[in-house]
């Protein structure tokens, strides 16, 4: 890819799809550069250059990945060398998971073991995928978006599906994600977390959580996720260049603690996003980073939308049509090519990000989801949360901690990383089964907020000198944010005509 905030027609050409697959019963014509490879005796996998593939195989089986994988326990393996252990223990499809239980990274593994062919995600599902069975073909098709796929099969909108997106609030900040397995398209799934796809039924099948997760001291728990985080460091920092975004939040906090050895490599920034650059999210990162003796770089909104940039954005990614979130050119403007940028996501899945109160928590209902989620009530999301409860065991983990992990980490925080793709690879450390299951094994009274006493125990582990600044001090509110908070609130925000909101942007403050 080229330099910085190249608008050449060769550089605008790579950002199509830019890092998406295509996976069917033939490649995609359209894309001549894209590399090829066949999956088994039937599929066929178009890839964009800049997606990573590698394939091992063992006389009739193989195991493709889509993306990078790390190992923590054997941080110097590359995808090549993990994959030629993947493949020598592949017996079956249905319990293939279990062996890719420590691994972080973001990826996709197509498993083919001669008789079925399955494919599955990192623990977060932070490599998104789409699927949809061709009723006339009765061939299953997938892909990263389910923009691909719907081209290819002809399939229009999901008129619910646009009336849903349409209730929600318009800001070219918001995050258009949707809910349960719901597409843009009524036939195009999204693969969540915790599921594997068969290739040749169309069907996806939970395989987690297959038992009761066993109860851990918080000494041991920290014993095991240091050794994990440490581990998973120590691999990205053998493959990649790596950047830091940092707010004043825990998440951050801890990646930046975790990356104590390797600070004075990282380029460590903050987005800054309209009028935010007095808020802590932007001092807190400024003033820590100058203490610490690390540079800190400010990225700041483009002045002016480009628009093939958007028209190529937009069309890579279906649920953010409506909308163009400027925060992809500023990274595509302003971040360094070629480093992978460490993120805080998923974190939320073991910090009892959502509760209800204690009489209801028994009985949870797609309306408690939509109300905690804080995006309305359209019958199009209260069905897919419907579907969503009705298909789930929990066993004993929390069931809201599940919904964390399959809709907040699966569904908004997966769309999330692929808005970014245009710009740059991601990496997620806390996106490692062994380590959210160890985490999710630790009392409640250790992961709750405000305090997060497990987190603040892996911190003080790491790196102690990065609390020197508190961690999400009070903000000072300003008149602008307090009557839009108020608005929102109250669900009437959505109300307010769009001249109005342009012009408060411009007179609040």
């Amino acid at each position: 890819m080229g330099t910085q905030g190249d608008y050449s027609p060769q550089a605008l050409e790579m950002l199509q799809f830019r890092r998406q697959f295509f996976l069917g019963p033939e490649f995609i014509k359209e894309f001549p550069a894209w590399t090829r490879k066949n999956v088994g005796a039937v599929f066929c996998l178009t890839v964009h250059p800049e997606l990573e593939i590698c394939q091992a195989t063992n006389e009739n089986k193989s195991v493709t990945l889509l993306g990078y994988i790390l190992d923590p326990n054997n941080p110097q393996a590359g995808n090549s060398d993990v994959l030629g252990g993947l493949v020598r223990k592949l017996d079956r499809c249905d319990d293939f998971w279990k062996f890719t239980s420590d691994f972080g990274g973001r990826w996709i593994l197509i498993v083919d073991d001669g008789q079925e062919t399955i494919l599955f995600t990192d623990a977060a599902g932070l490599r998104s995928v789409y699927y949809a069975q061709s009723a006339s073909l009765k061939k299953t098709f997938c892909g990263s978006q389910p923009g691909l796929i719907a081209k290819t099969l002809n399939l229009s909108m999901d008129e619910e599906a646009l009336e849903y997106v349409d209730s929600r609030e318009l800001a070219d900040s918001e995050v258009y994600w949707l809910p349960g397995d719901a597409s843009m398209y009524r036939d195009i799934k999204a693969l969540l977390p915790n599921h594997y796809l068969n290739m040749r039924t169309g069907r996806s099948h939970r395989f987690w959580p297959d038992a009761d997760l066993k109860g851990m001291s918080r000494q041991e728990a920290v014993a095991e996720c240091s050794r994990l985080l440490s581990g998973l460091m120590v691999s990205a920092r053998q493959r990649f260049g790596l950047a830091l975004s940092l707010t004043a939040g825990w998440d951050s906090r801890v990646m930046l603690a975790l990356s104590r050895d390797i600070a004075r490599d990282l380029y460590c920034f903050t987005l800054a996003y309209p009028d935010t650059e007095q808020t802590r999210d932007v001092t807190i990162p400024a003033e820590l980073l100058k203490k610490l003796g690390l540079k800190h770089s400010l990225l700041k909104y483009p002045e002016h939308v480009e628009p093939d940039f958007k028209a190529i954005y937009q069309a890579n990614i279906d649920a953010v049509n409506k909308s163009y979130c400027a925060d992809a050119q500023a990274m595509y403007d302003r971040y360094p090519q070629g480093l992978v940028c460490i993120t805080g996501d998923v974190a939320e899945i073991v910090k009892c990000y959502y509760r209800l109160a204690e009489h209801r928590s028994s009985n949870v209902s797609a309306r408690d989801l939509a109300e905690l989620c804080g995006i309305g009530t359209h019958p199009f999301l209260m069905q897919a949360f419907d579907r969503w409860l009705s298909a789930t065991d929990s066993r004993n983990v929390h069931l809201l901690d599940l919904f964390c992990w399959e809709q907040i980490a699966g569904r908004k925080q997966a769309l999330i990383r692929a808005q970014f793709d245009i710009a740059h690879e991601s990496f997620a450390p806390f996106s490692c089964r062994s380590l959210l299951t160890t985490m999710l094994s630790v009392d409640e009274d250790y992961r709750r907020p405000p305090e997060h006493k497990f987190l603040r125990e892996l911190i003080e582990l790491f790196w102690f000198e990065v609390l020197r600044l508190p961690i999400n001090p009070p903000e000072k509110i300003r008149a602008k944010n307090l009557v839009i908070g108020t608005l929102k609130k109250l669900h009437l925000y959505q109300l307010v005509p769009e001249s109005a909101k342009r012009l408060g942007k411009r007179v609040v403050k």
